[in-house]
């Protein structure tokens, strides 16, 4: 599971998503993403303000709920160390 985070997007986070064809036909891609949608409500209230996009990696289709869960959980925390230490770095440079 892929999350990336964009800062700058007022006070809500917004969240899209990328499923590829690897996963399916139109039915299977439109079940995941809704698995997902519903995977990142139990992680939204955690999620800072900003534009998020969620990319499923092979095997995501094959996850249970609560795996799939863990998975987003842990791939929005990462995205929001790595858009936190590049915040980071910008605010050490002046100039």
């Amino acid at each position: 599971m892929d999350f990336s985070r964009v800062a700058g997007t007022g006070g809500l986070p917004l969240v899209g998503y990328a499923i590829g064809r690897r996963h399916g036909n139109a039915v299977a891609r439109n079940r995941l993403r809704r698995r997902l949608r519903a995977a990142v409500r139990c992680v939204g209230p955690r999620l800072d303000a900003g534009a998020y996009l969620v990319r499923a990696t092979p095997g995501a289709g094959e996850l249970d709920f609560e795996a799939l869960c863990r998975a987003v959980s842990d791939a929005a925390r990462s995205a929001a160390d790595r858009a936190k230490s590049a915040d980071d770095g910008r605010e050490g440079r002046e100039g």
